[in-house]
């Protein structure tokens, strides 16, 4: 507990450094070790995968549940605008959805309720030991905070669960490179610019090969030259 309350001041205090809000792509991302690390979990693909799966790729990490009626949707709205601003460059990052109600939440909802947003969303799930672990090489807090029954649409039952639960959970984005290494923290709030910015700067580092790397700089090229026109 005391670790994760170190996490959320930290990242509390990086919200007011000079320079947070300039583009990330104008600075190098710091690396925040002890923060993620190597995972397994079952998927909304009808498999397990694992983070190392997506060495390569930049990795954008969110946590919630389907029943969640406000911060998850708006969130997975956020990412989804996220991607469709990357445009091509989106084939170069994953967007992962990574439940704290697996008990409600299987793959196959999991993947119906992503769908919405953008079908190439990845959600895991799995035993609740296994999200759990997830949670916690996040330093993510999260609590069953209220024992009311909610609409369940994405549940195992057709319509009510005969008792459902209200969770309250962090909600920041993880941004992770493409060796697997957190490089920042973004919210629902957080500019799209801003983040943007930060996916295209970990694009550009030298660590998925030159295929990626030239497709990327020529999308950016191909972009800007579009905007000065």
């Amino acid at each position: 507990m005391k670790a994760k309350t170190i996490f959320l001041l930290s990242v509390f205090a990086m919200l007011l450094l000079p320079g947070i809000g300039q583009s990330s792509s104008e600075k190098t991302l710091p690396i925040h070790d002890g923060i993620g690390g190597e995972f397994r979990a079952q998927s909304s693909l009808g498999r397990e995968v694992s983070l190392s799966e997506y060495r390569g790729k930049v990795v954008l990490i969110a946590f919630g549940y389907t029943s969640c009626q406000d911060i998850c949707p708006a969130t997975m709205a956020h990412l989804q605008l996220l991607l469709k601003r990357l445009d091509a460059a989106a084939d170069a990052v994953q967007v992962l959805f990574v439940t704290v109600d697996p008990e409600n939440d299987t793959a196959a909802h999991l993947e119906e309720y992503l769908a919405r947003f953008d079908s190439r969303f990845v959600g895991l799930t799995g035993q609740r030991e296994e999200t759990d672990r997830i949670a916690e090489l996040f330093l993510l807090n999260y609590d069953r905070s209220h024992d009311i029954q909610l609409t369940t649409e994405y549940n195992r039952s057709k319509a009510f669960a005969k008792r459902s639960y209200l969770y309250a959970h962090s909600q920041q984005i993880y941004l992770l490179d493409r060796v697997g290494r957190t490089r920042a923290f973004f919210f629902t709030g957080t500019p799209l610019d801003e983040m943007e910015g930060a996916v295209l700067a970990l694009l550009k580092e030298p660590a998925a090969g030159p295929d990626v790397e030239t497709a990327v700089v020529e999308w950016v090229v191909e972009r800007d030259s579009a905007s000065a026109d």
